[in-house]
């Protein structure tokens, strides 16, 4: 039986207590084939001298795609999984078995209007709690029955609400995680609020603030035997240096400069302005681009570079300030952490973005290497149904 399941990117990866195996979406390599079939069967109309001249020349080789997969739970008893994905514009949540690749994946919703982040799964009960981001900055908690596609929407408000997590005690019971938008007085993003965990029962709609503070913003709650476990960062964040950027316009308006005549040159010469050699991009373990990790734009490669200073092989991209955390004690369990859950044993899974480790018993215990893992999620059920299903 799966005991743990991760997201890796845009890959998907599940554990049983002894192998790991890795699998992909079958949406998003449709979505990525059908795209390449359009730019080819239209390449004719954007390539060459003509487009060129038009100002429409586009490469068909280049497209791009900005993909990831956001969640994935193991669901009933078998190899079965739920996740939930993004692919530049279009978002959506799917069933799918690990081993049978001839079975067509099950639609649950898709959605380029929504965007569906992490959450957590009933097993029991097929009903998933799920983050649904509304345009940049505000995002809802949403409960799905994936067996019928029934959607309750269960927050709402000028904020972000993320990591939803229902209790093994009782489903009514839903912990997230909250941030405030600030606005400045015309009405425009200012900055987020530090993050706060609340508590709802969808059976008597009561809302509680159970973990906030001045100093740290909480993300991730998850709870197992009447205990709060969080994420735990500096609430604030850094911000760039005006002079700076003021001082770098001109080189980077060169910067365009010489890419767009780099381009020109390619398309009628077919060598480059640059001489040949190797890639600095080539052999990089990171993606260069920041990536959002609980709530914060984090630097992949400057957090892996300031990690590896610590001389630990297994080190990972991600800030040693976001610690898992007791809430209540305070005790630090882990450090540098970007997403944790808690087995039903007691065994606690967390990532670090390149290592997935479980710790049990002040144990520690590398369970696998990944790439980009932002996300684990374990096995949890209930044979009690929330009630917003109960009609």
């Amino acid at each position: 039986m799966i005991e743990l399941t991760f997201a890796d990117g845009e890959e998907m990866g599940a554990y049983d207590g002894e192998r790991t195996i890795t699998f992909k979406s079958a949406f998003i390599d449709k979505y990525k084939n059908n795209a390449q079939d359009i730019a080819r069967a239209k390449a004719w109309k954007t390539t060459g001298s003509g487009a060129v001249f038009r100002e429409a020349y586009s490469d068909p080789s280049a497209l791009t795609f900005e993909s990831s997969v956001t969640g994935v739970y193991p669901a009933g008893e078998g190899d079965e999984v739920v996740y939930s994905f993004r692919i530049n514009q279009t978002s959506g949540i799917y069933k799918r078995h690990i081993s049978d690749e001839k079975t067509p994946e099950t639609h649950v919703i898709n959605s380029v209007d929504l965007s569906f982040g992490g959450g957590s799964f009933n097993a029991a009960k097929g009903e998933l709690a799920v983050s649904v981001g509304r345009g940049y900055y505000n995002s809802d908690i949403a409960l799905f029955d994936v067996a019928t596609g029934d959607c309750k929407t269960i927050t709402e408000g000028d904020t972000a609400d993320e990591d939803p997590f229902i209790s093994d005690e009782d489903p009514d019971i839903i912990y997230y995680a909250s941030r405030a938008v600030g606005r400045d007085s015309h009405g425009d993003f200012a900055e987020f609020a530090p993050s706060a965990i609340y508590r709802l029962n969808l059976a008597t709609m009561q809302l509680d603030e159970v973990a906030s503070s001045n100093k740290y913003g909480y993300f991730k709650p998850v709870v197992h035997n009447g205990e709060l476990y969080a994420i735990r960062m500096p609430a604030g964040k850094k911000r760039g240096n005006p002079l700076l950027e003021i001082v770098l316009i001109p080189y980077r308006i060169l910067q365009g400069i010489a890419g767009f005549i780099n381009m020109f040159v390619n398309v009628f010469a077919g060598k480059s302005l640059t001489s040949s050699g190797s890639n600095p991009a080539k052999g990089r373990d990171y993606d260069s681009r920041k990536i959002a990790i609980a709530g914060n734009l984090v630097d992949v490669e400057k957090e892996a570079r300031k990690n590896s200073s610590k001389k630990d092989s297994d080190y990972g991209f991600v800030p040693k300030s976001y610690e898992l955390v007791k809430v209540e004690s305070g005790e630090v369990l882990a450090s540098g952490v970007a997403d944790f859950d808690i087995a039903t044993d007691g065994t606690i899974y967390y990532t670090n973005g390149r290592r997935i480790f479980a710790l049990k018993d002040g144990v520690k215990r590398k369970v696998c290497n990944t790439s980009l893992c932002l996300r684990v999620s374990c096995r949890h059920s209930h044979n009690k149904s929330a009630d917003l299903f109960n009609f």
